[in-house]
């Protein structure tokens, strides 16, 4: 089969799909390459090997070593490798969040969702490792050897994804009580808004989301309600009227100490815009 008919086959479009850098783009062609190469015994073994290196490729450019080395979970745990490849996988799940920002049950399910993962990539061995069996070329079994390679790759790098996602959730969820608290606390009694006096009666936070983490902090937005009371003028020309806004704050979390909250009340918005339509 030639590769410009190859590439029009939807499992080929919808692996293209998990592919983030030129590089991995180009590899991943050139890997086809390989598998078109009619005539060559060593070209579904090429194809293998090639397909390997991409799904390396690709949990280097999630947890490159530089990074995972700064990790505060990190500890060396091999004398021939400074990182190995499940402290890359964990990277991928956590990146730098400290293990204490996730309940023992938490941290075993991404332990063995690692130690799957693991088993699952294992199974480039049995079509890399050239044996006189595999060396014959059989056009039938190569098309669906090819497929299976790539369909079961496209998994494992998709389980990457939701093994983070997974770890977010969880995380979310952990530190959603303490955060809402901390706004609520650090909600300035008054603010200036649309009147000479705005009291502050009760304050909702509603939604919390990590937007980022880097090897210092926990990065993430809350959004909630303010519920208000706009004061105008003074004695008998005073008058008070209740209202609501949404507000939205970014805050910082440290990666390393679940309760060291980075919160300015400064940085808090309220949207007023409702007030004026």
């Amino acid at each position: 089969m030639k590769l410009k008919k190859l590439l029009e086959h939807c499992f080929i479009q919808e692996f293209q799909s998990v592919l983030v850098s030129p590089f991995e783009k180009e590899l991943f062609r050139a890997s086809l390459r390989n598998y078109c190469s009619h005539g060559n015994p060593l070209r579904f073994h090429n194809f293998a090997f090639s397909m390997r290196e991409l799904v390396l490729q690709i949990i280097d450019r999630r947890a490159p070593n530089d990074r995972v080395l700064k990790a505060i979970w990190y500890e060396k745990e091999s004398e021939k490798f400074d990182v190995t490849r499940r402290q890359k996988l964990k990277f991928c799940a956590q990146g730098y969040l400290s293990d204490a920002y996730l309940e023992e049950e938490d941290l075993d399910e991404v332990n063995a969702s690692i130690k799957e993962f693991l088993k699952k990539f294992n199974f480039f061995n049995k079509y890399t490792h050239i044996t006189e069996k595999h060396f014959t070329p059989c056009p039938q079994k190569f098309y669906t050897d090819m497929k299976y390679i790539i369909q079961l790759s496209q998994e494992v790098i998709e389980e990457l994804t939701a093994l983070e996602d997974y770890v977010i959730s969880k995380v979310e969820d952990y530190l959603e009580s303490e955060i809402f608290d901390n706004v609520v606390n650090n909600f300035p009694d008054e603010l200036s808004i649309l009147a000479n006096n705005v009291v502050i009666e009760e304050t909702h936070p509603e939604q919390l989301e990590i937007t980022g983490i880097n090897e210092s902090n926990v990065v993430m937005n809350v959004t909630g309600t303010v519920h208000v009371s706009q004061e105008y003028g003074k004695r008998e020309d005073f008058f008070s009227m209740s209202t609501s806004y949404p507000f939205t704050v970014s805050l910082g979390v440290s990666v390393s100490d679940p309760s060291d909250i980075d919160l300015d009340s400064g940085g808090i918005e309220v949207d007023t815009a409702s007030w004026y339509e």
